[in-house]
């Protein structure tokens, strides 16, 4: 069979409108109502009898009555509707066949017998039933996760990590691109550069680790050196020292050093130094 041969579909059912017994009972009527139809026995033996001998002919009206009940079945499955579980139809036919399907509760799908014989509610949890198509997705889990059927709002699994703005960031990354882990960074960036005095005090009040560096510092002629120290109370240890010869207008190579949060520092010099204050200066930055 093609698709393009499909048969015309039935808009109305049989004597609608029509004189017609509705519904057509469905144990025998014989001995009840005589020549009376039933779905059990159709039209009885009497109707077959010639009247003449006693026989009774069939009703228009039953016949109508049980055309209108098949053709109305007819019309609801060309309008591609769907019956719901009914616990009376599946009392009567001794429950529902493996593969026999039923329309959800919700009307969002269908449900397909798995045994034969089936009497339980698939809408109520009952044993034996599963949804038509066993093999289509109906949820997602694992880092996205979201339940059908039909459209359904996707859920991504949370990394772990609080959300938020973090500073020069320690980040962990996974093999899926997702960050695992993010904490702000104790070298902060402040991207500041100020002057600081040779021979001077300061004290480390960033927060943070703090690099302490110079560069290009003019010396006069002859020998010298620089002296770069901390402590914690002080800055009597010494962390880098920069010598240099008899030069005129030379540089020392520089120096760069870090500091920790809390910790004094200060660089001295021996020898001659060009001043670029009134007694020469060094610059610091801040990681």
């Amino acid at each position: 069979m093609i698709r393009a041969n499909a048969p015309l579909q039935i808009v109305e059912a049989w004597a609608t409108s029509g004189s017609k017994t509705n519904p057509i009972p469905v144990p025998s009527q014989v001995g009840v109502t005589p020549g009376a139809a039933s779905w059990a026995t159709g039209f009885p033996p009497l109707c077959d009898i010639p009247l003449l001998s006693g026989g009774i002919p069939p009703s228009m009206q039953d016949t109508n009555g049980a055309l209108f009940q098949m053709s109305a079945v007819d019309v609801w499955m060309c309008a591609g509707g769907g019956f719901p579980y009914n616990a009376t139809f599946s009392a009567a036919i001794g429950g529902y066949p493996q593969g026999g399907r039923v329309l959800m509760a919700s009307g969002a799908g269908y449900w397909v017998s798995t045994v034969d014989n089936n009497v339980t509610d698939p809408d109520t949890g009952g044993a034996g039933w599963a949804t038509v198509d066993t093999n289509g997705i109906t949820a997602l889990t694992g880092d996205v996760s979201a339940t059908g059927p039909g459209s359904a709002a996707a859920t991504l699994a949370a990394s772990g990590v609080t959300a938020g703005s973090y500073v020069a960031a320690n980040i962990t990354v996974d093999a899926k691109g997702r960050v695992t882990a993010a904490a702000s960074s104790l070298r902060i960036p402040h991207n500041v550069t100020s002057s600081r005095v040779f021979g001077s005090t300061y004290q480390n009040t960033t927060g943070g680790e703090m690099t302490v560096s110079g560069n290009g510092v003019q010396i006069g002629s002859g020998t010298g050196e620089l002296l770069c120290n901390i402590g914690t109370a002080s800055p009597t240890d010494q962390v880098f020292a920069d010598s240099w010869g008899a030069t005129v207008d030379g540089y020392p190579s520089g120096f760069n050093f870090m500091v920790p949060n809390g910790y004094f520092y200060s660089i001295t010099s021996s020898g001659n130094i060009h001043p670029l204050t009134t007694s020469g200066s060094f610059w610091w930055e801040t990681y």
